[in-house]
């Protein structure tokens, strides 16, 4: 089925970022997302329905509670989008056994969204989950001792 991607369907794709994944609101989930819903991340190779998603987007907010997700860049061909983002936030609780270190992310990358009559069927993310652990895991003179031998030594 070759659906076209309405005016309504961008704004799904905005309540999606805005509800759900900023603001960790799923009163509206029901109309964001299909029943069948799945989402694959770097660590999540097996997919999540809809309401396993919740809880990890509830498990990410407990760990980063001012993560946010900013809109880069939207490029819809069909009933198809990639959004290019960025995503940032402090690690100020627990996150799956690490405790608090208050490591910061930045980092930018990349959702691949199907929508399928009327809502997001599937979500394909996209980052760098390497550089989000270094962030996470090496302590800041260490990091900042590593970003300036690379610059000493470029070549």
């Amino acid at each position: 089925m070759n659906e076209s991607m309405s005016g309504p369907e961008n704004v799904l794709l905005d309540r999606y970022f805005s509800e759900l994944l900023n603001k960790g609101e799923f009163a509206g989930a029901a109309e964001i997302l299909s029943p069948d819903f799945v989402f694959f991340g770097p660590s999540i190779s097996d997919g999540l329905g809809r309401d396993g998603f919740m809880r990890y987007i509830e498990e990410m907010r407990a760990a980063f509670s001012n993560k946010q997700f900013t809109e880069l860049e939207r490029i819809v061909e069909g009933n198809r989008a990639a959004v290019r983002f960025r995503m940032t936030g402090t690690q100020d609780g627990q996150y799956r056994g690490l405790p608090a270190l208050g490591g910061s992310i930045d980092v930018e990358g990349c959702d691949l969204i199907l929508v399928r009559s009327g809502k997001i069927a599937e979500v394909r993310a996209y980052f760098d989950l390497v550089a989000v652990i270094q962030k996470l895991l090496v302590p800041a003179p260490v990091r900042l001792f590593g970003e300036l031998m690379g610059h000493l030594w470029a070549r």
